[in-house]
């Protein structure tokens, strides 16, 4: 169930746009959807895990099945040795995701984008419709023909959505641009207006200036569907031995020089070694809620599974958004943010830890008086 609305939520957020307006052909969109599996897998796992397990142990304890195996000798930590042994398979196939399927799906899904992209450069302007795709930009074509494009209109937009330049062209031809994975339009006959930054919606200013010349080219950065272009790989598409060569190579940098290039050395050096925490914590977040989820599922002895699975979602949601908490502290060295990441792990563990001491020694105890009593 997770899977599927990750996994869902993902495509309508990446692709179903792109496939709705042509800009992907059906074998390419579903190939891209495999290559989300392994992101889906990370998520999903451990959210059905605590999920599944509250709604197990809860079903066994309102149903006095709990009760019934206790009184034949069965104690809580031998109940749950089962839950635990799949618990640290979870891990171990989380790790794996992590460090090695995770990040060869993620460059395998850009490059999969990228290439379609490059082979279809075209398929992102629909004739006739307002093409938002380009961060700040947005493009209007009246006709296409083949790889002819005519009456073409550009807003350029400033934060607050002002038109700060408008340029309308009687052709052009769109060209993708692989070294920086930007779409080029070369334009003829371009009419041009660009106007005051401050005030744009001001004709009469002095800023206000009209252009006419005779071809130009135009650049569409793509950053909104392929995400951030970055000279090297993104640290996230990392496997783990990358990750731990990346970090050697910044750590020479941080130990053989000085000034500003030893600051931007620490600094890098820090991002690498967040994501490698963070990778690492992470997978460990299915033998996490199995610590807490089992005492927890005893305790509130709900076999409802709507109710079980808020109560999922609720813990899962918590530990997600510590851990994106910590992403933003990257600024802060100090506080070292890369430990930070396994302190949500440490804490579900630790509350896990005293709920099956509770758990487990808490009713026996209540048990003693009333059995010295009969003897």
């Amino acid at each position: 169930m997770f899977a599927f609305l990750i996994l869902t939520m993902s495509v309508v957020k990446d692709m179903l746009n792109l496939l709705a307006e042509g800009q992907l052909t059906v074998n390419a969109f579903f190939k891209l959807t495999w290559l989300l599996l392994p992101f889906v897998f990370i998520y999903a796992l451990p959210m059905g895990f605590i999920t599944g397990a509250l709604l197990t142990m809860g079903r066994l304890s309102a149903e006095n099945e709990i009760t019934s195996l206790r009184a034949a000798g069965v104690s809580i930590f031998r109940l749950s040795s089962s839950v635990f042994a799949l618990a640290i398979l979870g891990t171990a196939a989380s790790l794996v995701v992590n460090f090695y399927y995770g990040p060869l799906a993620k460059t395998e899904y850009r490059n999969e984008l990228k290439n379609t992209i490059q082979t279809n450069p075209l398929g992102f302007i629909v004739e006739k419709t307002f093409v938002k795709d380009f961060p700040g930009t947005v493009v209007y074509v009246g006709k296409k023909d083949g790889e002819l494009l005519s009456d073409i209109w550009i807003w350029k937009q400033d934060e607050l959505g002002r038109v700060t330049q408008f340029s309308r062209a009687e052709r052009g031809r769109f060209k993708f641009h692989e070294d920086s994975s930007d779409l080029e339009l070369q334009a003829e006959n371009v009419a041009i207006e660009i106007r005051d930054e401050d005030d744009p919606e001001n004709f009469r200013t002095r800023r206000y200036i009209p252009v006419f010349i005779g071809s130009t080219t135009f650049s569409f950065s793509l950053e909104r569907i392929l995400g951030k272009e970055t000279l090297q790989r993104k640290l996230s598409w990392m496997t783990f031995d990358e990750l731990r060569a990346e970090q050697r190579r910044w750590q020479e940098i941080v130990d053989t020089s000085s000034g500003e290039v030893k600051q931007e050395a620490q600094a890098s050096l820090l991002k690498t070694k967040m994501v490698f925490h963070k990778n690492f914590a992470m997978g460990f977040a299915v033998l996490s809620f199995a610590c807490v989820a089992i005492p927890l599922g005893l305790k509130t002895s709900r076999k409802e599974t709507s109710a079980n699975v808020g109560v999922g979602v609720a813990m899962g949601l918590l530990y997600y958004l510590t851990m994106i908490s910590i992403d933003f502290m990257d600024g802060s060295p100090q506080l070292r943010p890369e430990l930070l990441f396994w302190v949500p792990n440490f804490l579900y563990q630790g509350i896990g830890t005293w709920m099956f001491i509770r758990a487990d020694h808490g009713k026996k105890s209540k048990t003693k008086p009333a059995r010295a009593k009969r003897a």
